[in-house]
């Protein structure tokens, strides 16, 4: 990470597409450099190339897709703003969900179980990442002098690929001749594995790349190694985050906190500054931007576990990277409440009290399709909350964080976790006959 003095952060981002046609006109030191100063964030990160997968600065890259919208070099300009205000500066990048790609190359699409090519979802196995992925990332290192990455559409984005090559290296793997179709087969979890370690093995060879092209460039995969993706953090991220859900963004901070702070890296929580109270995308549900004091709500749960805030800003149909100065303003009474708590919060840890126990293994044993919402994390979340309205102090841990640390929490909970490893059962007998509850 950048250090302790990078503690709240700006995360913009607009998705460009094809109906754009102002894009980076006001993104340029003249516009960014008030407002930042305005806001006080400590770090950058601002948008590049969304969902839709078209980019918002010129690529030259033989495969990009540029946003026909491409007024101003929107990267040019966020670079020489946060330069000027000595600020790191990363990208916000759609990896695995790319629309605009899978358009241009089929090839590279993920294949359903039917044979068919999952439009604008990448195989994790395919060419994508060596043809268009990190000759980008090499491009926005190498032209703009970029310090990280934050990738986005990725963990959440990814489902099982029946393509030949995904086919071909699971029997290899595994022996089994083909791959499972349904969740309730009895392959199945060894395919989510598969499918897992196959996502995982992406992100360490794109790690791996930008970190031999440029070392000190940092990268960090959306959601990776959170909540819903419980077990070893082996993948080499460099730091850990993921956008709060728009709605319910406290009750989301107050499991995912818990468990990305014991993970052994930097991390922050990404607080949307909206929301729309009956569900994204309603008629009668518009985006409306946040009072101060709900960020700050969400954000207190994050500075209490020792993590890094940042703040998600979109301004709507608003396209030309302009800062809107009410909202900016709005947020930099978010940023001052942050960095008031810095002393006392940086670095802290918990005082072990109840650990709630949710297992790697019992989780990919009960999985459906996506890696990260197929995961049922529902009697987890009951235990952290039922615990927290008593007024307990809770930690929650995966089997891999759990045993090593065992012994420190006077009470563990494992709720309903019926699949967990032997090994982790016979952890918990051990600790129950020392006289752990």
């Amino acid at each position: 990470w950048h250090g302790p003095r990078r503690y709240f952060g700006l995360h913009y981002d607009l998705h460009a597409g094809t109906g754009d046609t102002e894009l980076g006109v006001r993104a340029n030191p003249k516009y960014l450099v008030p407002m930042l100063k305005l806001l006080g964030a400590d770090f950058v990160q601002t948008d590049c190339k969304g969902h839709p997968g078209y980019t918002s600065w010129f690529s030259k890259v033989p495969d990009a897709s540029v946003s026909p919208g491409v007024r101003k070099d929107a990267m040019k300009g966020w670079r020489a703003a946060t330069a000027r205000l000595g600020l790191p500066l990363h990208c916000h990048y759609s990896g695995i969900w790319d629309d605009a790609a899978g358009a241009r190359h089929p090839e590279w699409c993920r294949v359903d179980a039917e044979g068919k090519p999952v439009a604008g979802r990448m195989c994790p196995r395919g060419a994508y990442q060596e043809q268009l992925m990190v000759p980008q990332f090499m491009e926005l290192i190498d032209r703009y002098g970029v310090d990280g990455f934050w990738v986005d559409g990725e963990i959440w984005a990814t489902e099982p690929c029946y393509c030949p090559r995904c086919r071909e290296a699971f029997t290899a793997q595994t022996g089994i001749a083909a791959p499972p179709t349904d969740p309730q087969e009895a392959d199945w979890p060894a395919w989510f594995a598969f499918t897992m370690r196959s996502f995982e093995e992406h992100v360490a060879r794109y790690c791996a790349a930008v970190h031999a092209h440029k070392p000190g460039v940092l990268v960090c995969s959306n959601w990776l190694q959170t909540f819903r993706h419980p077990g070893e953090p082996w993948v080499p991220t460099d730091w850990i985050s993921g956008d709060n859900t728009w709605v319910f963004g406290l009750d989301g901070c107050r499991c995912e906190a818990r468990f990305i702070s014991t993970r052994g890296k930097p991390w922050d929580i990404m607080i949307w500054s909206f929301y729309a109270a009956h569900g994204m995308g309603q008629p009668d549900s518009p985006w409306t931007a946040k009072p101060a004091a709900m960020i700050q709500q969400e954000a207190a749960v994050v500075l209490a576990f020792g993590g890094n805030v940042q703040v998600y800003e979109n301004p709507g149909e608003l396209r030309n990277g302009q800062l809107v100065p009410w909202r900016i303003a709005r947020l930099r009474e978010v940023g001052r409440f942050v960095k008031a708590r810095r002393t006392i919060c940086q670095g802290t840890e918990t005082i072990p009290q109840v650990a709630v126990l949710h297992s790697e293994h019992h989780a990919r044993s009960r999985a459906t399709r996506n890696l990260m919402w197929g995961t049922d994390t529902a009697a987890v979340q009951g235990a952290v909350y039922s615990l927290l309205e008593n007024h307990w102090g809770v930690d929650v841990l995966d089997e891999w964080a759990l045993g090593p640390r065992l012994t420190e929490f006077p009470v563990v909970v494992a709720p309903e976790q019926g699949r967990m490893s032997d090994a982790m059962v016979e952890r918990l007998k051990a600790y129950a006959a020392a006289g752990g509850h």
